[in-house]
């Protein structure tokens, strides 16, 4: 995050409360169903909307409340609803908000936690992450970064494979460790 703002010159006023407060809405939607409102499966564009929504509803008094600056919080609440959804960006801002939200797949506790809510293979998720790329960042830092990231992961998941395969060839037919003759 910090690069992409260092690079980018976005408003970290707008770009770091944003960033915290987006997911909120994620609290209305019933936990059971979420899995459904985003990801490689998603089926329910419907229940990610919900979440924009309320999380921009929520953000709104939270920023009231503490006295944020009118017109921050004006931009801040208008980010957040729509930061899945909308396909396009309004301001730099938001340019940023969105592609730090995205990136966060690509890291390796955020990959990780995504493969296993997902139920997908560590090497199928990169794969599919790294069609996202293009079709989801705005800025080229957020773009290069996801590139690193994502070359990162699929390198990863290459070497336990590896380890996996070798440690599969040491064993029988069976599962059984072979004995090796040593004389």
């Amino acid at each position: 995050m910090p690069q992409i703002l260092k690079e980018v010159h976005a408003d970290e006023d707008v770009v770091m409360p944003a960033l915290i407060l987006h997911d909120l809405g994620w609290k209305m939607v019933p936990e059971d169903v979420q899995l459904k409102a985003f990801g490689p499966r998603e089926i329910d564009e419907g229940l990610r909307r919900v979440h924009e929504v309320e999380g921009a509803r929520l953000a709104g008094q939270i920023l009231a409340e503490v006295g944020y600056d009118e017109k921050k919080a004006d931009e801040i609440v208008r980010i957040i609803d729509g930061h899945d959804s909308r396909t396009t960006a309004f301001s730099l801002n938001d340019m940023v908000v969105k592609d730090c939200d995205k990136l966060t797949r690509f890291c390796k506790a955020g990959f990780s936690i995504d493969c296993e809510r997902f139920g997908i293979p560590p090497d199928e998720y990169a794969d599919w992450l790294d069609q996202q790329i293009d079709k989801w960042f705005f800025t080229e830092t957020a773009k290069r970064l996801a590139s690193k990231e994502v070359q990162q992961r699929k390198s990863e998941s290459e070497s336990k494979f590896k380890v996996a395969r070798t440690s599969h060839e040491e064993r029988g037919s069976y599962g059984k460790i072979r004995r090796h003759n040593h004389r």
